[in-house]
């Protein structure tokens, strides 16, 4: 009957010793990820709101870089749109100029060049290209959107729109048609300033001022028009950064583990764990000849 009690403590002690050291080996995990809930098994009532939070983590991480491409892509533009807005300002400023009457042949021709490196200058901007892509060809971006003489726009006049919160999307570019082309030509604003220009009638260069400020102002209302996305677009970064955050930290509170409740049960366990392998080492040594 001794033998028989003594394999059975020993069974049971073998038993402990798998299940203990099954703990230990979870919490050693436990303290080396800082993670408290690795399986559903670990906190059933936690794992919907685990689940959840990790979902929306996701989708706020995704609108966030939706977002901040749309940034990039638009503060691209604002850069040539800024540049362009200074060409028909310059141009104002030759006509008013040029349409005095005692300007030399001399002055109108200095005009005229300079006139014709700002067209050029101009068409640079319009083709401009970031990573390969034409910025104002709306969505043919990989085909070179203004060419010809007179020049002429050969994109389209979609936007590219992009989702940077729950229903909402903004356009990330700005296309050549609502810059460049319509409803003023701001190409043929010049041509027609360098033709009054050539004529040297003043009275027809003075006729040139309206149409040159309303190109200017076309250029303007899509600079503002830009502005206001740009900062829209920065709110709601703000907005899905802070939503992340206090996901995260519902995250943490379901799933982080106490790193110093962790370490304690760890150093219980392998005080506890020693003791039984001494114990289950003396009784495996007992054999029949310790009942002889």
């Amino acid at each position: 009957m001794t033998i028989i009690r003594d394999v059975s403590t020993y069974r049971v002690l073998q038993s402990n010793l798998s299940y203990n050291s099954t703990r230990l080996n979870d919490l050693y995990i436990k303290a080396s990820t800082g993670i408290e809930v690795t399986k559903a098994s670990d906190a059933p009532s936690s794992v919907r709101l685990i689940i959840s939070s990790r979902s929306g983590i996701n989708e706020t991480n995704r609108y966030i870089e939706s977002a901040e491409e749309v940034q990039d892509s638009l503060g691209n533009a604002e850069v040539y749109i800024d540049s362009v807005l200074e060409i028909m300002d310059r141009a104002k400023e030759i006509a008013v100029a040029a349409a005095n009457d005692s300007l030399s042949d001399d002055d109108i021709e200095t005009y005229r060049t300079e006139l014709a490196e700002m067209k050029e200058a101009m068409l640079d901007m319009a083709n401009a290209q970031v990573d390969n892509k034409y910025i104002f060809a709306g969505y043919t971006d990989n085909q070179q959107p203004f060419s010809g003489d007179p020049v002429t726009y050969t994109g389209t006049a979609d936007h590219q729109m992009i989702e940077i919160s729950p229903g909402m999307t903004v356009a990330k570019n700005v296309t050549g048609e609502e810059l460049f082309s319509s409803p003023v030509d701001l190409f043929a604003a010049l041509d027609d300033l360098d033709t009054a220009l050539l004529s040297g009638d003043t009275s027809s260069i003075s006729d040139q001022l309206e149409p040159l400020e309303q190109a200017a102002e076309q250029v303007r209302t899509v600079q503002g028009n830009v502005g206001i996305d740009m900062a829209r677009i920065d709110d709601i970064i703000t907005m899905q950064t802070n939503l992340n955050l206090s996901l995260q930290e519902k995250l943490s509170g379901e799933e982080d583990a106490d790193l110093t409740e962790v370490l304690s049960d760890i150093t219980k366990l392998e005080l506890s764990l020693e003791a039984t392998m001494q114990v289950t080492g003396r009784v495996s040594s007992l054999n029949l000849f310790n009942y002889l």
